[in-house]
């Protein structure tokens, strides 16, 4: 536990210290807030009746609730690479904390900040009023949300061997978590194209919660299954590698 506790207090130091992590953990998810709200009350109202997608708030919030835990995903593989590069990993074999109990520790630790964030969003960005919104139903869709932060995180630094692959992969995957977004425009049997890509069974789940203030348990319950399955695959992937 004391050992945990190190980490946690080097950690915060590490992100006060970085101007990219302080802007990446802070600034980044108030910006959203803020763009939630520009485009609410003044891009939507101007453009809304010749592009009518500005004022499909739904699919405006379902994008934004994707980015929060990819932004802490990405800043927990910046720290592992940093830890890696500081071969921390190589001292854990010879400290009394495991590799396991420091990976769990590592993934546990922005997905806190990125579960709050996600938890104060839906009040606060506006997005979400006048639909059947279920706040209470909304919360294990926030828990399943997540679980990209960990997943995001491992991702990235199991593949990337430095910071230059790592912003290379982001982008990459960053595209891909969106595009469960065009599942809305097929039909019922064609929308799981997407369901390889994780977040499809969160979208899905949302969709329900935003519309009929009901949630989907079945692909919820799909959706945590095939997040922790995923997890644990990069989890065995990268104390392979490392």
């Amino acid at each position: 536990m004391v050992y945990i506790l190190k980490l946690a207090i080097n950690d915060f130091r590490n992100i006060i210290r970085d101007r990219f992590l302080v802007y990446a953990s802070i600034i980044m998810p108030l910006l959203v807030i803020v763009i939630s709200r520009i485009i609410l009350h003044w891009i939507a109202p101007t453009i809304g009746d010749t592009i009518p997608l500005a004022k499909n708030y739904s699919i405006i919030f379902m994008l934004f609730v994707t980015m929060i835990p990819i932004i802490y995903g990405f800043i927990t593989a910046f720290l592992i690479l940093d830890e890696r590069d500081e071969h921390l990993l190589t001292v854990l074999r010879v400290m009394p904390i495991s590799r396991n109990a420091y990976l769990v520790y590592r993934m546990f630790f922005m997905s806190v900040f990125s579960f709050i964030v996600l938890l104060i969003f839906p009040p606060l960005s506006g997005l979400v009023d006048g639909t059947q919104f279920s706040y209470i139903e909304y919360i294990p869709i926030a828990v399943l949300f997540t679980l990209l932060t960990p997943f995001s995180g491992l991702l990235v630094s199991s593949f990337a061997n430095n910071k230059v692959q790592a912003f290379a992969i982001f982008k990459i995957s960053g595209t891909v978590y969106l595009l469960p977004l065009f599942a809305f425009l097929l039909s019922d049997n064609l929308k799981y194209i997407f369901s390889p890509i994780p977040n499809f069974w969160t979208f899905m789940t949302l969709k329900e919660v935003i519309y009929t203030g009901m949630n989907d348990y079945l692909h919820l319950g799909i959706g945590f299954v095939y997040h922790i399955a995923l997890i644990a695959v990069l989890f065995y992937i990268f104390n392979k590698k490392y």
